[in-house]
């Protein structure tokens, strides 16, 4: 199950990313990141496995599954890793 984590109040989507396939994610996604101050990102899984890692972390923050949501703090660092049939896609929201 994954951390808990919401948007904050007042806060909406104002763009999505395509369907990311396994063998198919951009590999800035799977190399350490950040968004943009004041920008959330709900991660959204649609099959298999993510997991969410902080940069200089051994151990995944979370690891969401189908049907699990995951959102990514502004500016934090990280990166993630998929399963072999891993598809999700990302909201953008501010």
């Amino acid at each position: 199950m994954p951390a808990t984590r919401s948007l904050p109040d007042g806060v909406e989507k104002y763009a999505e990313s395509p369907l990311f396939a396994a063998g198919k994610v951009p590999e800035s996604l799977q190399k350490s990141h950040s968004t943009k101050e004041g920008t959330y990102v709900r991660l959204v899984v649609t099959a298999g496995e993510v997991q969410y890692f902080l940069v200089g972390q051994n151990d995944p923050v979370a690891t969401i599954k189908v049907g699990d949501t995951f959102v990514i703090l502004p500016t934090e660092e990280h990166f993630v890793q998929v399963t072999d049939d891993a598809e999700f896609f990302l909201e953008f929201c501010r």
